[in-house]
């Protein structure tokens, strides 16, 4: 997926997705007025159905990792190549459990009688690394970071949040509280480790970031404080997270720097919401009040439904975007005789030129610039699709390019710097999609 302006993505939202915009004192509201959401179209694919629970699925690219647990006492870390629809089995010492991969690596942990400890993966050499420490459970993995959670602290009953190095092979603790810390997710480039800080209850749970300033250096801030905020995850730009300061679990973006919060909200309570490139992935309350997977696209403020199985609650999903063109989810739902399965969803989304031309001249409409100006750049954006339309590529990167031109001669007078490069990098994208010299 192409990486648009994040403002501009955020706008887009509240132009595509036929909202009612309110102004909140820490964002706006995301009202979804339409009660017909499609299906989306793709390809759905059991993972593992074997007898047992197989559980907590994580997807990158092709490869799928989750815990299968035998119910008679083995639990193992398996992963699934969906090229190849072959299932592999971690070694371990069978009571293996709680993955993540990055599609290159797989972390998870191992239960001990003397503590639990992480152990990595690597999936070329076949070889296991294990993590310094005791006490450490649930990993995520991005870039050259495991972010898990450490038990310990002034009591055993304390969960702070750590950071392994793979560089440097150096372990950080970031969080030294009697607070309980859990559930941390990394950015796939490994500079922003997200998690929840809870009472020692667990209850009255804050979204917290840390950003990787250098090896063994992190800044971290408070990004959410306003409701009951759970299951925070990042694709580097924005953090996803569910809360319930609305009065119902809704899905919330903000930037990483805590900015420009916002709040979709949608009929029923949203959870495990997981974002990739412009895709979010969560499940939302249906009308009988089980829960079915969704997917949002950011960069054009659409929702999809995947699931639609009355009576039955998928849950935990992932997601990838842009592997080689498609994108994958993955999940887990009730199997035939109580226990739990794994499964995936692989599709495309048809972004078009004239898609992302419709896109750009909505976000021209909402600066709402004098009528001249205005019109004078939607205009070459109409020129431009004209000649899309017509299969004229050339007058298309023409009329592009006069966008851009007369974009850069508004800044600092009908347009802000940041509208300008706004515009300026959309306009962008769409030439070098045409393939404009």
């Amino acid at each position: 997926m192409r990486a648009r302006n994040l403002i501009a993505l955020l706008i887009a939202v509240i132009l595509n997705l036929s909202v009612t915009l309110n102004p909140l004192a820490t964002g706006h509201v995301m009202t979804q007025t339409t009660t017909t959401i499609p299906m989306l179209a793709g390809t759905a694919q059991p993972v593992s159905t074997a007898p047992g629970n197989q559980t907590n699925p994580h997807v990158e690219c092709n490869l799928v990792s989750y815990t299968y647990d035998d119910l008679e006492g083995s639990s193992t870390i398996r992963y699934f190549d969906l090229v190849t629809n072959t299932e592999h089995v971690l070694p371990g010492d069978t009571l293996d459990r709680l993955s993540d991969t990055d599609g290159r690596r797989i972390a998870f942990t191992e239960l001990g009688a003397t503590g639990d400890q992480i152990f990595l993966y690597d999936l070329t050499s076949q070889t296991t690394t294990q993590i310094p420490g005791l006490l450490n459970s649930d990993p995520a993995i991005g870039g050259n970071l495991v972010a898990f959670v450490h038990r310990g602290g002034t009591t055993t009953s304390t969960f702070e949040i750590s950071v392994y190095d793979q560089n440097t092979g150096t372990v950080t603790q970031l969080t030294t509280d009697t607070l309980m810390d859990l559930n941390p997710s990394v950015s796939p480039d490994g500079h922003i480790v997200v998690w929840e800080k809870c009472q020692p209850d667990g209850t009255d749970c804050d979204i917290y970031s840390a950003t990787q300033t250098g090896p063994g250096a992190f800044t971290t801030r408070l990004l959410s404080g306003e409701g009951e905020d759970r299951t925070a995850d990042t694709n580097g730009q924005l953090v996803v997270y569910v809360s319930n300061q609305g009065g119902e679990s809704d899905i919330h973006l903000r930037r990483v720097d805590g900015s420009n919060d916002m709040r979709l909200s949608i009929p029923g309570d949203q959870r495990d919401a997981r974002i990739s490139g412009n895709l979010m992935v969560f499940e939302s309350q249906t009308a009988d009040r089980s829960y079915d997977v969704f997917v949002y696209d950011l960069s054009t403020a659409r929702f999809y439904q995947v699931t639609n199985t009355p009576g039955v609650d998928e849950q935990l999903s992932d997601i990838v975007a842009g592997c080689d063109g498609i994108n994958r989810i993955v999940y887990a739902k009730p199997g035939p005789f109580g226990d739990s399965d794994v499964h995936s969803f692989t599709f495309q989304l048809n972004d078009s030129v004239a898609d992302q031309l419709n896109d750009l001249i909505a976000l021209v409409r909402s600066f709402n610039l004098h009528d001249g100006t205005e019109a004078s750049l939607i205009t070459k954006l109409q020129d431009a699709l004209a000649a899309i339309n017509a299969s004229n590529t050339s007058s298309a990167c023409d009329s592009l390019t006069a966008f851009i031109n007369a974009s850069f001669a508004q800044s600092g007078k009908k347009l802000t710097a940041g509208q300008v490069q706004q515009l300026v990098q959309s306009a962008t994208q769409v030439k070098s999609d045409l393939g404009c010299q």
